[in-house]
């Protein structure tokens, strides 16, 4: 049987007498679309928080691709293809848009420590940097400064550095939070045209985005999954209804 790419066994994290995950099940498979939803204060950043190593669990455990990873530092979970976007990277707003998603091949290739490597590693990054700009449609962008861009482009370079990065698991907190609606579908778009392979996890709270994109739907409530499945499920589920999507917010 194919093992789950990433999975949370009886996953815990209190804060003094406070329980903000509780006892999490959680899995997905390499290449799934899933969407993490559920009342404010339900615990979904602290969860996203442990699956990336930014938070340390109480008890339980975090595993990738089979193998225990609750005790491996973020920065190594990064490398292992753990990656957030939206809060973890912050992007230099005075570099053109090339150089950092340059900067991030650098990175996953060891030498970010280097600052730009030599000119040899440089060129080199910038290549890939220019063929994942091209993949994501912004190689019209490459030389622009972050500053220059529209926030829902700015988004979409987030993104570019993600990719750079190699994935395996791809976190999105609130991708379209902050973009104007008449470009949050080039966000959504972009996401939903990433390579097959690369799970991807989305916090977000525009049911019509979560529907458009999510193949599975978990729902948290108080640190606990209420409930798994797939958005028609999800939509249907009176439990759900009740806590979460109200009579009307998922039309």
């Amino acid at each position: 049987m194919t093992q789950p790419i990433i999975q949370t066994r009886n996953l815990v994290r209190r804060y003094g007498a406070f329980i903000a995950t509780d006892n999490v099940d959680f899995s997905m498979m390499a290449g799934e679309r899933r969407a993490l939803i559920g009342p404010n204060g339900a615990g979904k950043t602290t969860f996203l928080n442990l699956l990336t190593g930014q938070v340390a669990p109480t008890s339980g455990s975090v595993w990738l691709a089979g193998e225990d990873v609750s005790k491996v530092a973020m920065h190594r979970r990064v490398r292992q293809g753990v990656v957030r976007t939206f809060q973890l990277n912050t992007l230099l707003r005075e570099s053109s848009v090339l150089e950092n998603v340059q900067l991030a091949v650098l990175e996953q290739r060891g030498v970010g420590a280097r600052m730009f490597g030599g000119a040899r590693e440089q060129r080199e990054a910038a290549e890939v940097a220019m063929g994942i700009l091209q993949k994501l449609g912004m190689a019209a962008h490459a030389g622009h400064r972050i500053s220059e861009l529209a926030y829902g482009r700015q988004r979409l370079v987030e993104i570019a550095i993600a990719l750079a990065l190699r994935p395996k698991v791809l976190l999105l907190d609130e991708p379209a939070a902050g973009v104007p609606p008449a470009d949050s579908h080039l966000v959504m778009d972009t996401i939903a045209g990433l390579p097959s392979d690369i799970a991807v996890l989305i916090i977000e709270h525009d049911m019509k985005l979560v529907f458009r994109f999510a193949q599975r739907i978990s729902v948290l409530v108080r640190g606990r999954i209420l409930t798994e499945g797939t958005p028609a499920e999800i939509a249907a589920d009176p439990q759900v209804r009740e806590v979460y999507l109200g009579k009307t917010r998922h039309e």
